[in-house]
């Protein structure tokens, strides 16, 4: 019984590392990053106050409203062949970005307009492909 336990528990492990280590990751070199900040609308709030005074009725009515943003994070990698500018969103406001050094190495997987970080902490970060073009020789 001992064994089939040890054996469930290492298998989840067996299987992400095997994965890390067949998957085709490319090395890119992170030349720039910026936190967006993209405006997606407002939203608008209202609240309305009724009172009864004197066997008089009164209604006021107040608006808010408050701008709705998307925040992400803007990354741009060089590889030797192409450069790729890669945006992770941030979904909660204590959402944190890759930890990527500045001018340091990056490992990356590329499916389809989407990418996949391993950064600096091996903690893998899924971003859009927001532009891709050939790398120019210096």
């Amino acid at each position: 019984m001992r064994r089939i336990r040890l054996t469930s528990a290492l298998l989840p492990a067996l299987l992400l590392t095997t994965t890390l280590a067949l998957a085709d990751w490319h090395t890119g070199k992170l030349m720039d990053t910026e936190k967006q900040e993209v405006p997606t609308g407002s939203t608008t709030h209202y609240n309305t106050d009724a009172q009864a005074k004197n066997g008089k009725y009164s209604q006021n009515s107040t608006a808010h409203t408050t701008e709705n943003t998307d925040t992400y994070q803007v990354f741009t990698i060089e590889t030797p062949t192409k450069t790729y500018v890669v945006r992770e969103k941030l979904n909660f406001p204590w959402s944190k970005p890759a930890n990527i050094a500045l001018g340091e190495e990056v490992k990356f997987m590329v499916q389809g307009n989407k990418m996949t970080i391993l950064d600096d902490d091996q903690k893998q970060h899924k971003a859009s492909i927001v532009k891709a073009s050939v790398t120019q020789s210096h």
